[in-house]
């Protein structure tokens, strides 16, 4: 039953396009719990009078490796070389402050994660897969990080969060997720695809 849902799902994604593919590790109830305090504590202090498109508390994910479009073989050639390689038991999350991204002038709103060497190992693992597809290593160096939000003003007012406090939030992430990407009617879909356990 589970081989023919799948092959269903290939077939679909055949007939309307090739899905837009990215790999990224999903926090846990207690992570996830902790960014939406975070959020809550941004609206409620410093962004209280901030127009802002907040991500939705589901949808919260630390993006390794956007893929972009990729045909269903390629996918399940994706699959492969993602269960070759040697995780570890678990990975360590650490968000160390809020800020702007990709720099100050941005819309773009995000939780700055710690770039351990666990992370940054993972996320080279992973390039060497998608790289052996075809896809190309990603040239920009990787920093990592959790959207929050997007600013709806491109004309935003200057905020400054050294003042917001010392963030503590850490957690262990055990899967790595592989989702599907869909824009529509103006807002962002995620699918997620397969999990692949630490």
């Amino acid at each position: 039953m589970i081989k023919y849902l799948i092959s269903v799902f290939y077939l679909l994604l055949s007939l309307f396009g090739m899905a837009r593919i990215f790999l990224a590790l999903t926090p846990d109830k207690d992570l996830n719990d902790q960014i939406i305090e975070l959020k809550k504590d941004l609206k409620n202090n410093v962004l209280s009078e901030a127009d802002i498109s907040w991500q939705k508390n589901s949808d919260h994910h630390l993006t390794l490796n956007f893929v972009g479009s990729m045909e269903p073989e390629q996918i399940e050639e994706m699959y492969q070389g993602l269960t070759e390689i040697n995780f570890m038991n678990h990975l360590q999350i650490q968000i160390t402050n809020v800020n702007f991204f990709p720099n100050e002038d941005s819309q773009l709103l995000v939780a700055i994660v710690k770039p351990t060497n666990q992370i940054l190992k993972i996320f080279e693992r992973i390039d060497e897969v998608v790289t052996r597809i075809g896809f190309g290593s990603s040239l920009k160096a990787y920093r990592p990080h959790i959207t929050l939000g997007r600013f709806k003003d491109k004309d935003r007012p200057q905020y400054s969060f050294e003042d917001f406090g010392e963030i503590q939030i850490s957690s262990r992430i055990s899967k790595l997720d592989v989702y599907e990407s869909e824009f529509d009617e103006g807002k962002t879909n995620y699918q997620l695809l397969k999990s692949f356990e630490f």
